[in-house]
């Protein structure tokens, strides 16, 4: 008897113990967590746009991540759910933490042994992005359940999804679904089809390995499952989800892109007029607005000029680091519409004399890179396509403030 009164007393001390350690290891755990609110503003960094005399996208500007801000505003509802579905379709219903999806995530974890399968919910991924490191540990897990909590209770559900959105890498090097339409697709997020938006969502799981310029298989088969969930939700008739089978894969064709992306896809290494005009936009906003900032520049540079005289003389090929001593600078009147690393001026000149008129006529100019200033090409704060406003365009956006809805608005105009 004794014995066994001993043995129950020994086995309450080491329980208590036990938990006495949980206690303190969850408080320390715990205990200097972020404060969530700072997410009512946040603005990850985001490359700059600069926009030639008609507001087309001449070159983005970044610091290694290509992300370019959307307001989720300017998202379909359908861009939207596609999301939803492929990564969290109880989104809508859970406070921040689904616990059945964790509870079945664990059974598989245990049963392979490792960390293999999340359960995360969007909330949870997005304060994982944002808050917290990618680190495979029970400490992060736990508090990205606690600050999940407290993020669905200081923000919007379309807050949360504005952030996650903004935030999640879609390949190497390309965060959120605006960087990500441009880099697969060449268009904007809000013209993504439904079989678009289906393909960029089942890619969430793994970017690298569904990418579709190397996986097509692959990719259009989470592209498939994830348009027959979208169906069975009911975001698809029968109708648009045939329809959307049956749109073939077309991917931005690097040739021809509406976008100038060869920077990212050339590993940052520019063409020359692209550096030259980098090296006055720096001398003018410095590394962490041009970088970071998400600005959107107009300039009185024409792109369509631009890469027809670069592809007459080749500079477009030179992405040396190093400036050349010598550009060519075509004017017309007072405004430059393009630079050219070249010193061809005879065929620069024979390219654009058929292109002169009574209205319109281009001066040739040899120029010291460096020498090259804003006011030449006219840098101004701007976006949008079509012609320069003729009014003070608005300031740019600066990193560190929020955009898009209001955060009044409920998740409801989601659904």
């Amino acid at each position: 008897m004794r014995f066994l009164k001993k043995t129950v007393l020994l086995g309450l001390l080491v329980l208590a113990l036990l938990l006495l350690g949980i206690a303190v290891w969850t408080f320390s755990v715990l205990s200097d967590l972020p404060d969530v609110s700072i997410l009512k503003q946040y603005r990850p960094s985001a490359a700059s746009e600069v926009l030639d005399r008609t507001g087309t996208v001449m070159a983005h500007y970044y610091d290694r991540k290509f992300r370019v801000w959307i307001p989720i505003a300017d998202l379909p509802d359908i861009v939207i759910r596609s999301v939803v579905i492929a990564e969290d379709d109880t989104f809508f219903g859970h406070q921040g933490v689904n616990y059945k999806a964790v509870w079945e995530a664990l059974k598989h974890d245990v049963q392979k042994k490792r960390f293999a399968r999340g359960g995360s919910t969007i909330t949870q991924q997005m304060i994982k992005n944002v808050l917290l490191s990618k680190e495979k540990t029970v400490s992060r897990k736990l508090r990205e359940f606690v600050l999940a909590r407290r993020a669905e209770e200081v923000l919007t559900k379309r807050k949360i999804l504005e952030i996650y959105l903004n935030e999640v890498e879609w390949g190497e090097n390309i965060y959120g679904i605006e960087a990500a339409s441009r880099w697969y697709f060449d268009r904007h997020a809000g013209e993504l089809t439904p079989a678009e938006a289906a393909l960029l969502a089942g890619m969430l799981p793994n970017p690298k390995y569904y990418d579709p310029f190397k996986r097509p298989d692959k990719a259009r088969k989470r592209q498939e499952q994830v348009l027959f969930n979208m169906q069975q939700a009911k975001l698809l008739t029968p109708e648009e989800y045939q329809q959307a089978l049956a749109e073939p894969l077309r991917l931005r064709d690097p040739s021809s892109g509406r976008f100038d992306l060869s920077a990212h896809a050339n590993g940052s290494a520019k063409p020359c007029h692209l550096r030259v005009l980098e090296q006055v936009l720096l001398d003018v906003y410095g590394e962490q607005a041009l970088y970071r900032s998400g600005m959107k520049l107009r300039t009185t540079l024409d792109r369509s000029l631009q890469e027809s005289l670069s592809a007459l003389v080749s500079s477009g090929s030179d992405t040396s680091a190093v400036l050349p001593d010598r550009v060519l600078a075509v004017r017309e009147g007072t405004e430059i519409r393009a630079l050219l690393c070249t010193e061809n001026e005879e065929a620069v000149r024979f390219f654009l004399a058929p292109l002169g008129s009574p209205d319109r006529s281009f001066e040739v100019v040899t120029m010291d890179p460096e020498s090259v200033t804003k006011e030449m090409i006219a840098v101004r704060p701007g976006g949008g396509e079509g012609p320069a406003p003729k009014a003070e365009a608005p300031e740019p956006v600066s990193g560190g403030t929020a955009t898009g809805e209001e955060q009044g608005r409920d998740e409801k105009t989601a659904q």
